[in-house]
């Protein structure tokens, strides 16, 4: 249920910067035209602003390079979309994306049966299934041994476990925040989780899925002060879009994410099409840093 207060309405607007400062432009030549230097000024002024505030994620900080030799681990994000009943048409996706661990979002007990019964989910054999009714349901498999961790205290279903990958263990965090329309302060509480994994890891940690934040909104900018690397913004791409992908214009917004931090980094990130979903899903390559 979407609840409009002042909160989420500024949250919806802070995820639109860039647009926001885009539309600036017309506004500007037309005081211009019309002769309203004050109102040109102003326009010009805050579109410098929105310019200097996403200058971080047109020229990132470098990262450190990854160990020579590293096999690299990959790792998939995709929301299903609870609604979403063309699921069996989500797996020849999967198989040429190929990823070594898959995380599902919105999984829920007919995705699970439909997944299930495929060649592809053979494949991974170890398999962290929390399937529900509507959004919150979550699953992990991995081609790699893991060890699951307890489930972290969230709103929605996430998991927390540990993948024996090929260059050794890589803790990798699940999660699915809800969005700042349906709980703004369920949302603020799993992504202050999130910060504290980033000040806290003391091993290769990767934190990926739905977190309903874009790099514009300053719950974000802080996962980034603590210490948390985004996969996107590190490997150039951090003006690319993940939501919607079902209205008739593109999408317009990056809500999922993948974040290292603790001697992992990415080596590579990649957006693909889901069947049936509202969300692009992504695969990044991590490997342990140099």
């Amino acid at each position: 249920m979407l609840r409009w207060t002042g909160r989420n309405f500024i949250a919806v607007v802070q995820s639109l910067t860039p647009w926001l400062g885009l539309l600036l432009v017309p506004v500007a030549l037309l005081a211009l035209w019309r002769r309203r230097y004050a109102l040109a000024t102003a326009a010009v002024g805050v579109g410098l602003g929105v310019m200097l505030f996403a200058a971080p994620v047109a020229f990132p900080d470098p990262q450190a390079d990854p160990v020579a030799g590293a096999d690299g681990l990959t790792v998939a994000s995709a929301n299903l979309l609870y609604l979403n009943d063309r699921v069996a048409d989500v797996v020849p996706v999967l198989d040429d994306v190929d990823p070594d661990v898959v995380v599902f979002l919105e999984y829920t007990r007919e995705h699970q049966s439909a997944l299930q019964d495929t060649p592809f989910a053979q494949t991974y054999g170890h398999h962290v299934d929390l399937a529900r009714d509507g959004p919150a349901g979550i699953a992990v498999w991995s081609r790699y041994p893991v060890t699951v961790h307890d489930q972290p205290d969230t709103h929605i279903e996430s998991v927390d476990l540990t993948v024996a990958g090929p260059d050794g263990a890589v803790r990798v965090v699940a999660i699915h925040t809800p969005t700042p329309l349906s709980n703004y302060d369920g949302w603020q509480r799993d992504l202050a989780l999130v910060e504290q994994i980033g000040e806290t890891a003391t091993a290769p940690t990767l934190v990926i899925g739905d977190l309903n934040t874009s790099p514009w909104h300053p719950d974000f900018r802080r996962l980034l002060d603590a210490g948390l690397v985004d996969a996107h913004i590190a490997e150039g791409k951090g003006f690319s879009t993940s939501w919607p992908t079902t209205w008739r214009i593109p999408p317009f917004v990056r809500l999922d994410h993948a974040l290292t931090v603790a001697g992992l980094v990415s080596t590579d990130v990649e957006d693909f099409a889901i069947p049936g979903s509202d969300h692009r899903g992504l695969m990044v390559s991590v490997a342990p840093a140099r």
